[in-house]
């Protein structure tokens, strides 16, 4: 396909587009999140242990802290008073020893002996016969773990860029975190160009129900950014350029007015704001006529076909990587394939990647595509029903051709 046949320059193919993607979103700056909002983002920085683990020495097991050799006189004693000599004090596993403590001896390993009233004395067992012995004393340091035995403090925990999942959340709190310093997710903002479509009820002879202002929001919060609710912007360009200029969003996506051709609005507007263009269209059937700008401000607007359809091929070809890009993450491309069970629609041109929906089955003999049909409303039943999507190489599409799949989040 020429790049006249859009009226597009430049047009890349779906690799190729993914990879621009990818590179033009750039890293945003670090954030400073409580831990209940870094879910989901990746660290900016290491998480390290704030103190010595433990912080002080404490015991190993229940047992009792004893001091020079037995039989030892049984007492109640603070943590921070020191233990006299000859006597023992009964502590939890993990509580802090008193000062000048030998060893702790297991509550198992001694016999408590009652020698007149409210007073006791604890016997050691022999090591070697397992009777009492007054004689017998464990180990000088046994039972103790020594401060910052564990870990010192500084002690590297989980490593920067990693996930903030819940059991790292779990690790920080128990580390005495109160917030993270993560790479801040994006916030996406979606735009309907358009005031004919419906927000609600069935669609009319005249009017068609917007199937894309409530999805697009879940599926961009789905790869680790901030979805907005949409907004509706009329047809004109004054409103529609007041719109993407009043945008705090790092990535505003737009649906619609993506056609090339000299009155386009969305183009006009660019081109109005003197807009770096990064992807003018791409050679994939179906969503062609997607397109990817940098703005002078610095954020990124990208822009949808409006058919339904279009929209999610071009959504699931563009989103996953610009959003990992600009969540600091690695793009690793899916390297999962499958054997087409049936016939591929025709692409729009025979240069095109196609986007079928699939159905995957597996088992041992490997992975299997059933190509699901693209009708229902809007043409999305395909697409509502798919596991996967097939990635359909140009002059590829028959039964039995093996191609590259991907999960219905794009990645």
């Amino acid at each position: 396909m020429s790049d006249a046949a859009l009226g597009m320059d430049g047009l890349l193919t779906w690799t190729q587009a993914r990879l621009v993607s990818h590179a033009a979103g750039k890293p945003l700056q670090l954030a400073t999140a409580r831990l209940d909002e870094s879910h989901g983002s990746l660290l900016g920085e290491a998480l390290v242990t704030l103190a010595d683990e433990p912080s002080v020495d404490v015991a190993q097991f229940d047992g009792y802290a004893v001091c020079a050799g037995g039989p030892w006189t049984l007492i109640d004693l603070s943590p921070e008073v020191a233990l006299p000599q000859r006597y023992a004090t009964k502590l939890r596993a993990f509580e802090p020893v008193p000062p000048h403590t030998d060893a702790v001896l297991p509550f198992s390993q001694g016999q408590l002996v009652e020698i007149q009233a409210d007073e006791h004395q604890v016997i050691a067992y022999d090591s070697l016969n397992g009777t009492p012995d007054e004689n017998a004393r464990p180990d000088f340091g046994s039972g103790i773990i020594r401060q910052a035995a564990i870990a010192g403090a500084g002690r590297e925990l989980v490593p920067a860029d990693s996930l903030v999942t819940p059991h790292v959340i779990s690790l920080a709190a128990a580390a005495g975190y109160d917030h993270l310093r993560i790479c801040r997710p994006p916030v996406v903002s979606t735009l309907i160009i358009g005031e004919s479509l419906l927000d609600q009820g069935p669609p009319r002879s005249d009017r068609a129900r917007d199937a894309l202002g409530i999805s697009i929001p879940a599926f961009v919060g789905a790869l680790g950014a901030r979805g907005n609710p949409h907004v509706r912007a009329s047809e004109t360009r004054d409103l529609l350029l007041e719109e993407i200029e009043d945008s705090h969003a790092d990535l505003l996506i737009t649906t619609g007015s993506t056609a090339p051709g000299g009155e386009n609005l969305l183009r006009t507007v660019l081109r109005d704001l003197a807009a770096h263009w990064l992807i003018d269209g791409v050679t994939m059937t179906p969503g062609a006529q997607v397109l990817l700008a940098r703005l002078p401000d610095g954020k990124l607007l990208l822009g949808l076909p409006g058919d339904p359809r279009s929209a999610l091929a071009a959504l699931m070809t563009i989103a996953p990587p610009l959003i990992a890009g600009l969540r600091g993450a690695a793009w690793v491309e899916s390297t999962h394939t499958a054997v087409l069970m049936g016939e591929t629609p025709l692409p729009d041109y025979a240069e095109d990647t196609t986007i079928v929906p699939i159905r995957v089955s597996t088992s041992p003999a490997g992975r299997t595509a059933q190509i699901l049909d693209s009708d229902g409303p809007a043409g999305l039943s395909g697409v509502a029903g798919a596991t996967d999507f097939a990635i359909v190489s140009p002059e590829m599409g028959s039964p039995g051709d093996v191609v590259l799949t991907i999960s219905p989040f794009g990645a």
